[in-house]
């Protein structure tokens, strides 16, 4: 993973930090990157540095950004449910909080929160520290960025700077998962745009019931009635994707009616 949920430690701001932050701000609510500096007296060491928003656009190796729990949790959730569901496809690879490598010269290289990528070669590969689209030849079809904090340059980052970001890669479709906060009045938000002809994003628009169709994977995602779940459904199946726990209450509740079924046949026997 590039990244951890490390707290750093914290310690006065130097006069360049003083410049990042604002005054009174935590220098350190992105997160944190050790670098190496020379001292006044010519030693060569190394200093834990506060990141940006802009940096996490473009993550390093060993890069520590923090999460909300909000991020945290809805994004597990969410990863369990979709690795449950590619599971039996060798072809499918779901990649979370990997560096990307676009092949184009400037273009910023996020870390996705997940993304799904057809047609891969070796779905998993104990040395793939990241992903170069080039050298396997594929890119994610979907890619799906949850929004993390209610810290509005983070926010910004998702809602605007990945869209350009991604269009430019060249990404089919892109989906922002915005979970259930004071700023999102705690409702879960859906955002997807799809890559037109033409090269530019388009909105995907809802369907009757509010669920917006990714194409390229067949699964459409919406808000349930409670206004605060994600639900998906796979198009192909018409059937909802289910967790490890939603799985196992199915399971039971199976197994439970076929023993009353077997518990009738042997008084009717």
């Amino acid at each position: 993973m590039l990244w951890g949920m490390a707290s750093p430690a914290r310690k006065p701001l130097a006069d360049w930090e003083a410049e990042i932050a604002p005054r009174g701000a935590d220098p350190f609510r992105y997160g944190s990157r050790w670098q190496k500096v020379r001292l006044p007296n010519g030693e060569v060491t190394e200093q834990q540095i506060p990141l940006t928003a802009e940096d996490l656009l473009n993550p390093e190796l060993g890069d520590e950004v923090t999460q909300s729990e909000a991020h945290f949790e809805f994004l597990h959730w969410l990863t369990d449910l979709l690795l449950r569901h590619y599971r039996l496809r060798e072809d499918i690879k779901l990649a979370g909080d990997m560096k990307m490598f676009w092949g184009i010269p400037g273009l910023k290289e996020p870390a996705p929160d997940i993304a799904i990528i057809p047609g891969v070669r070796k779905k998993f590969d104990m040395d793939r520290g990241s992903f170069d689209v080039v050298e396997e030849g594929v890119r994610p079809c979907l890619i799906i960025e949850v929004v993390s904090a209610t810290d509005s340059e983070v926010r910004r980052n998702d809602y605007e700077k990945k869209v350009e970001i991604y269009q430019q890669a060249g990404i089919p479709e892109y989906l922002i998962c915005d979970p259930p906060t004071s700023v999102t009045q705690g409702r879960l938000l859906l955002t997807g745009y799809h890559l037109r002809p033409n090269g530019q994003y388009g909105r995907i628009q809802p369907d009757s019931q509010g669920r917006l169709l990714s194409e390229t994977t067949g699964l459409q995602f919406g808000v349930g009635q409670d206004s605060r779940t994600l639900t998906i459904f796979d198009t192909r199946t018409g059937e909802a994707l289910v967790d490890a726990d939603e799985a196992l209450k199915a399971a039971e509740a199976e197994l439970a009616k076929l023993r009353a079924e077997l518990e009738k046949l042997r008084k009717d026997r």
